[in-house]
């Protein structure tokens, strides 16, 4: 469960980083855009990159971005990079930080009581 919770995270922050939109309006599942909820160049949905492997625009704006999606990927990556790395490193050390920190205090006793009334082989937590 944690594992895949840790994973829907980064997959998150890396979706916002380089498509610029969270993973549910990438994976087209929501219609998650700027202030005037609005799709830009900057914003890239898995919707958009079918149409460019089809032949279209792919809803990049050439003015904006004459080299197409590299110009917007490129553009992506460089102004968040940083915050995908950071991400992608602490978000793995936090979940294990967590999981130390949770499981000691709050699962044994939990474990210990469940053994003690007599259903330890039955049940446990």
């Amino acid at each position: 469960m944690t594992g895949t919770a840790q994973s829907l995270i980064i997959a998150n922050a890396i979706s916002k980083g380089a498509f610029r939109v969270p993973l549910t309006t990438f994976l087209g599942l929501s219609q998650n855009f700027g202030a005037n909820n609005q799709n830009n160049s900057h914003e890239i949905t898995l919707r958009e990159l079918a149409d460019l492997a089809m032949g279209g625009s792919g809803g990049i704006h050439a003015g904006s971005f004459p080299d197409g999606l590299t110009g917007v990927m490129r553009s992506n990556l460089k102004a968040n990079w940083i915050s995908m790395a950071t991400a992608a490193v602490a978000v793995p050390v936090m979940f294990k930080i967590g999981t130390k920190l949770l499981r000691k205090p709050v699962i044994q006793p939990m474990n210990k009581l469940i053994k003690m009334s007599g259903l330890g082989t039955e049940v446990k937590v």
